[in-house]
């Protein structure tokens, strides 16, 4: 053949294990692939791991030596590093256990600030105990919480109704910024109906309670909030989520939200 052979680490489409495998052409490339991988040639193709771009005749020639490629049985795809993280989405809870093993070793080693931060927040996320909801299930999250709440719902609606009682301060104190008696006296009637309305609903503490009824409070039932966007945005186009149910750092994050950050209507 007058085509200089090339080695090329490939794998099955969402296997890890790879392998090296050397050829002339895609066409011969294939045929090895049959062997290594046991899989009927009809239909197979290759792509580029990184990106999914099919491997043609024409194209195989420009390759470097040990380019990552993925072998696709007929009807099936790739579109790149995205179809890893599709996988990793959809891994078990037993998969997960290793991943965060895994992510443990890499940190240990890694120096570069950015990826450290990104596996520790890999980390973080993938060690939720987001199902767990009574303090003897998931201790670590009650750290600093006062030992009268049981449930993690029960501190979250305690939560919510102290964020709108000093709403509801703020909304009091600020009478004194009015310069005539006539307006203090007509915001203090609008302020006491106010007032009325939010103890008549308890201070909206269900808002931040995923055990209440579905229409009552603003997170799905596993405890996630979306954010809709500032109150004078239509949506969040940085698509912010948070789950305070999860772990004891999200917990004292979501203490910062808005109350504008609900889930998407």
């Amino acid at each position: 053949m007058g085509e200089k052979i090339k080695l090329f680490k490939i794998r099955r489409h969402h296997d890890r294990q790879k392998y090296g495998i050397a050829a002339h052409s895609t066409k011969e490339l294939l045929k090895k692939c049959r062997v290594t991988f046991q899989v009927p040639l009809d239909g197979c193709r290759v792509c580029l791991y990184e990106d999914g771009t099919e491997v043609t005749e024409d194209y195989f020639q420009r390759l470097p030596n040990n380019t990552e490629l993925v072998l696709l049985p007929k009807g099936q795809s790739w579109h790149g590093y995205v179809s890893d993280i599709e996988c990793l989405l959809g891994m078990s809870d037993e998969h997960s256990r290793s991943l965060i093993e895994a992510a443990q070793n890499l940190l240990v080693a890694e120096k570069a600030p950015k990826r450290r931060r990104l596996l520790q927040d890999f980390i973080a996320n993938l060690s939720e105990n987001t199902d767990a909801e009574c303090r003897e299930e998931d201790e670590a999250w009650f750290e600093g919480i006062d030992s009268r709440f049981k449930t993690k719902s029960a501190y979250l609606k305690y939560s919510c109704e102290s964020r709108i009682r000093g709403y509801q301060k703020e909304v009091e104190d600020s009478v004194s910024k009015l310069n005539t008696q006539k307006l203090q006296t007509e915001y203090r009637k609008v302020v006491d109906v106010m007032i009325n309305q939010l103890k008549q609903a308890k201070y909206n503490g269900c808002y931040f309670d995923r055990q209440e009824k579905e229409c009552n409070h603003l997170c799905t039932q596993e405890g996630w909030f979306s954010c809709q966007g500032a109150f004078d945005t239509d949506k969040c186009l940085s698509l912010h989520s948070i789950n305070p149910y999860g772990n004891r750092e999200s917990r004292i994050l979501f203490s910062t939200w808005n109350l504008d950050h609900r889930p998407l209507s």
